[in-house]
Order: structure tokens, then sequence, then C-alpha cells
């Protein structure tokens, strides 16, 4: 089962009940207790103005809770989409991020991210992800785990809507993806990296019958590790 609880990060203007399907499955997968980061629509807009360190803070509070009422004293990070960014500060270390040196690398033994855009051209609202990039490029703590999903169920070349967002991200839009955010920036460099041929980035990016990362347990269960559920492989030691 996973070392300890696990703490969910939601995308940009997201709301937490959005993930209460995602927190139940990984629950039940894991044998441990999900909280999912209480981040609101009205907390990414006032980021935009006042900076996003702030929501990274409310991801080190949510940690810290959830760490206080459990017998570890690490935590599995799963963040989606822009979720995965935040969780990328908060990991951190050196320097500090919007004013706090966090540290999260401590409390953290693995990082998941899921269709999270890692990689951009830094141009206009995306530069708050190049700075993150700057702070803390790649994969910088090796007692941590990370694993970087990306959807690939449209491509770019066939869907004029899908190749501009992915325009946002990369240059050349025409290039497989998510429907929001195209592979190449989903995968984080230093992670182990998992592409999923038929998963869209979420319900408003795909047919309704499409599958996003947390839309049932069979998707679920294609990208959770083997070795952080209930009856599958061995406990990974924390910190190992």
């Amino acid at each position: 089962m996973a070392d300890g609880p696990i703490v969910i990060v939601g995308g940009y203007m997201a709301w937490p009940v959005q993930f209460r399907r995602l927190a139940q499955l990984l629950g039940d997968l894991s044998g441990s207790e999900v909280r999912v980061v209480p981040i609101t629509p009205l907390d990414w807009t006032l980021a935009r103005l006042r900076g996003y360190g702030q929501i990274v803070f409310e991801v080190a509070t949510t940690v810290d809770r959830a760490l206080l009422e459990s017998e570890s004293d690490k935590v599995v990070l799963v963040g989606v989409s822009a979720g995965g960014i935040l969780s990328r500060a908060y990991i951190g270390g050196d320097p500090p991020y919007g004013g706090r040196r966090y540290s999260g690398h401590r409390r953290v033994s693995d990082l998941i991210t899921l269709g999270t855009p890692h990689n951009v051209t830094g141009r206009g609202p995306l530069a708050s992800i190049t700075e993150v990039n700057v702070l803390f490029p790649g994969t910088p703590h090796e007692s941590i785990r990370y694993l970087s999903v990306a959807g690939a169920a449209v491509d770019g070349t066939s869907s004029r809507g899908a190749r501009r967002r992915y325009e946002r991200f990369v240059d050349d839009g025409r290039v497989p993806g998510d429907g929001l955010v195209p592979v190449r920036s989903a995968l984080l460099e230093g992670a182990e990296h998992l592409v999923l041929d038929d998963v869209y980035h979420g319900r408003f990016y795909g047919p309704p019958s499409g599958r996003w990362y947390g839309s049932d347990r069979e998707t679920v269960e294609r990208w959770w590790p083997e070795s952080l559920r209930v009856n599958g492989g061995l406990v990974k030691e924390s910190g190992a």
C-alpha cells in the first residue's frame, strides 16, 4: 500500500469536488487516506493578481494536516494539470518560492503528475510555469519518485481546436496530446514517463464517453504504481 496519505492538487480553475471520484478510487487502490487541497477558482483568480505563493501554501497546509493525522512522515502527491506545477513549487528546496521556503521534498515520497504542462514556451500567463522550471528544474530530489503521465487521445494535426490549445505550450501544435496539453509538454525531464493513448485532459476535451485521468478505476489503475497498491508489490520504504 502507499507509504502514507495521498494529497491531490487540482488543476487551474477547478473545484475540489471535481476530484471526489478520483480520491475515492485512489483510496480503494492504496488503502490510504486521500485528501484534496481546498483550492477554488477564486483562489486561482486571486493568485493571478497576487502571485501563486498563497495557493502553494494551501498545498503545504494540507500536507501537514494529513501527516499529523497519520503514522507516516511522507505523502504521495498527485498533481492534476496545473496542480503538478504547484506540487513542484511546494517540493522546492532552495531558493524560496513566493517568499517561503517550503522544502516539501522532506514530506513527499512520490510525485505523480497528470496532464501537467511542465514544458512551455513561457509566453504571457505561462511565465509562472517558466519561473518554477528555472527555480526547481527537472527532478532535483533523489528521495522522490517522479512519474509524469500524459494523454494522447487527440492529435493536433487532425483537430484545429486542439492544435490551437497545444500552441499555448509549444510552438507547433501538430502533435499528440490530451486535448489541452501536448504529450511533450506533459513529460517532465528526469521523471518516469507514461503515455496513455486514449486519455483526454478532462470531461470537456473529449466525447461524453471519453476517459480522462481520473474517470474510472480501469483508467486510474493504468497509471497508479503497483508498489503503492494495497495488494501490489513491495511497499516502498520511506525516503527510499
